[in-house]
């Protein structure tokens, strides 16, 4: 595969992350670039997605069901934090880090490099509580 194909492959994922407000499986973004006809392989969509992640500019987001969803960092590189409802998979973030003290007690305290941590609440959101069907645009 030419540089100036990677690149652009590249490009068409980066835009597809950027576009969306919630985390998406390999097999949405796929999804989603062939339905706006271009012409990216399943497999070169989860090629680049490793390597974005590998270069810190992707967040692995894990919602139960056995895949693996993506969403791009924020410009801080710092990992974001979800509530991720069980029922209809609905991410909601969380503004900031709430442990942000924690890590540095904990890295003081033993002496540790944290480079990333990962923290994610897993229940049952209001809506699918509350007895109303899951909003399909969860």
């Amino acid at each position: 595969m030419s540089s100036s194909r990677q690149t652009r492959n590249r490009q068409l994922i980066l835009e597809v992350l950027e576009q969306s407000e919630r985390p998406l499986s390999a097999q949405e973004i796929f999804l989603k670039l062939r339905n706006a006809n271009h012409t990216v392989g399943l497999a070169t969509v989860y090629r680049v997605l490793e390597a974005l992640r590998n270069e810190g500019k992707l967040q692995a987001v894990h919602l139960g069901d056995q895949q693996t969803y993506y969403q791009l960092l924020p410009s801080n590189g710092h990992s974001r934090h979800h509530l991720i409802c069980t029922e209809c998979r609905r991410v909601v973030p969380l503004s900031g880090c709430p442990v942000g003290d924690l890590e540095e007690q904990i890295a003081s305290r033993y002496q540790f490099v944290i480079e990333y941590h990962v923290l994610d609440f897993y229940g049952i959101c209001a809506e699918c509580r509350g007895g109303s069907r899951p909003n399909p645009n969860c």
